[in-house]
């Protein structure tokens, strides 16, 4: 039977043919060599499969997805085809420094109760030269934060997913990712992991090389990232203040999502419901049932309630001024389509060419035509 490796690398691969060679080098050339990589191909469109295979190490583990899974979902693949003591995430689109696993695993020898291991990082662009926000993002990845604490977690991640190293008997134990999350199903597993009692440590050494580029979908939809943030504090970090009575934190967590500048962009029953359930706590499966909940035509009259009252308490000018401000913009499209149509009504009634040779059906289909026009111009001048 051959012996399972120390590390296992989890690398996830998605059309990143110039990127994942200078990720593979980083791996092979690490000081401590008794690891697997695990290549999960995202069923890329590019020749990323041709410059993987062209690496002919025995190590190298390919996987291709049939079809496009995702990142979670094809993390979660990964997840369990490896066989390593250590899971080592790494993205295709980054690398790391040679002595990184080196330094990683002797934090954990000094702690063996540990159960994430990350590290400090540098930020580079697409060509791997130091990137224009390299300072600010680095500033809020290399700080040291006190991770066994909920509010290090309020909203943020400072926790690199490409810097890390985890347990795989930890792993197994909390669970997989969520797979109906697209921007931030790291955050949530941290969040639960933070739930369920793992211990977390950080290497202050900037051991891993962080590519920002526009390929990336974490910032691509602010809004999408707010809501997995929200749905991620909601399932793990609520119940731990309730645990444990942390009563200050909570409301920390209610009021940086009632004060979330994106939060205007949902519908006022929406608003009600978010806020209803962090007062609330109903439980979800994952996000797809949360966010379905939270979209849905009916849904419980209390839960708005509450989460209107939580609004007014929580929410400061800008997110109320914000939501009002769109409030008025859609009734002032209303109003101008209204306006609008009435004055097309009237000229029809008055135009013989509008009503000659037309059915009473063909007459309210030519109606109801108008009146959607006159909306849409109106509310997209708005």
């Amino acid at each position: 039977m051959t012996k399972a490796p120390l590390l296992s690398y989890i690398v996830l691969s998605y059309n990143y043919e110039g990127l994942i060679g200078t990720t593979l080098r980083s791996i092979l050339d690490q000081t401590v060599q008794d690891f697997e990589i695990v290549i999960v191909d995202d069923a890329s469109q590019d020749d990323s499969l041709e410059v993987i295979r062209a690496f002919g190490d025995p190590r190298i583990r390919l996987l291709v997805n049939e079809q496009n899974l995702g990142g979670a979902g094809s993390y979660n693949r990964a997840v369990s085809a490896a066989h390593g003591e250590w899971l080592v995430n790494l993205d295709a689109d980054d690398w790391i420094a040679p002595n990184k696993a080196e330094r990683q695993l002797a934090v954990a020898a000094a702690d063996p109760g540990l159960d994430i291991i990350g590290s400090y990082v540098s930020v580079v662009d697409v060509h791997g030269a130091r990137h224009p926000d390299a300072p600010q993002v680095e500033a809020h990845f290399n700080a040291p934060y006190d991770l066994a604490l909920a509010d290090s977690w309020i909203g943020t991640n400072c926790l690199c997913r490409s810097s890390t190293m985890i347990r795989r008997a930890t792993h197994l134990r909390i669970g997989l990712d969520d797979a109906t999350m697209m921007r931030a199903p790291d955050y949530e597993l941290w969040t639960r992991a933070l739930s369920q009692g793992c211990r977390f440590r950080v290497v202050p050494e900037q051991l891993t090389f962080m590519r920002l580029h526009s390929s990336g979908v974490t910032f691509g939809d602010p809004l999408a990232t707010m809501l997995e943030l929200s749905y991620a504090m909601l399932r793990n970090l609520v119940p731990l203040c309730e645990a444990n009575a942390l009563n200050p934190t909570f409301e920390r967590i209610v009021a940086w999502t009632a004060r979330h500048p994106h939060l205007s962009a949902l519908r006022p029953v929406e608003i009600y419901r978010l806020l209803g359930m962090l007062m609330t706590s109903p439980s979800f499966g994952d996000f797809a049932s949360f966010r379905a909940a939270l979209s849905a035509s009916d849904g419980d009259p209390v839960l708005r309630l509450i989460g209107r009252r939580c609004l007014v308490l929580t929410g400061d000018e800008s997110t109320l001024g914000g939501y009002a401000r769109k409030l008025e913009r859609d009734v002032q499209a209303f109003v101008a389509a209204r306006d609008y149509w009435q004055q097309q009504y009237e000229a029809a009634l008055e135009s013989r060419d509008f009503w000659r040779g037309q059915s009473e059906g063909r007459l309210t289909w030519r109606l109801v035509r108008l009146a959607r026009r006159a909306y849409s111009r109106f509310s997209r001048s708005s």
